[in-house]
């Protein structure tokens, strides 16, 4: 069977199904570590401007300014608030992480009844 020339090419069509099969497998890993790599970024993300808007508002009741800078081990995240009408508040918080993946949010707070009366994500 050998001498007809069978055996090569066969084993050859063998190890091309064979890599390209691999090669998919690859991409196809590639593809969710950087999926997974993004959704990490966006929980770390949401996790900062939450401490951080829980800090705020915090300081916010008790009659301090908020605004500044937070550091934190992924990032940063800058504050600052601004006064509407008398009792409403503005709060905008950007958080960016080191590999510059960015969410910004705005808060609006009523400072009589102590409560948020609107939140927007993806503001600027």
């Amino acid at each position: 069977m050998n001498s007809r020339g069978y055996i090569f090419p066969a084993v050859l069509v063998f190890c091309l199904i064979f890599s390209m099969l691999a090669a998919h497998q690859l991409l196809i890993f590639i593809g969710e570590k950087q999926f997974i790599d993004a959704q990490r970024g966006r929980m770390q993300l949401d996790a900062m401007i939450e401490k951080s808007s829980r800090d705020a508002i915090n300081s916010i009741k008790k009659n301090k300014n908020p605004a500044g800078r937070f550091a934190f081990d992924h990032g940063v995240v800058d504050c600052v608030v601004s006064t509407g009408q008398p009792p409403a508040m503005e709060i905008k918080i950007s958080a960016s992480l080191r590999n510059h993946q960015t969410k910004s949010v705005v808060i609006y707070y009523n400072s009589e009844t102590k409560s948020i009366t609107k939140w927007v994500e993806g503001a600027s």
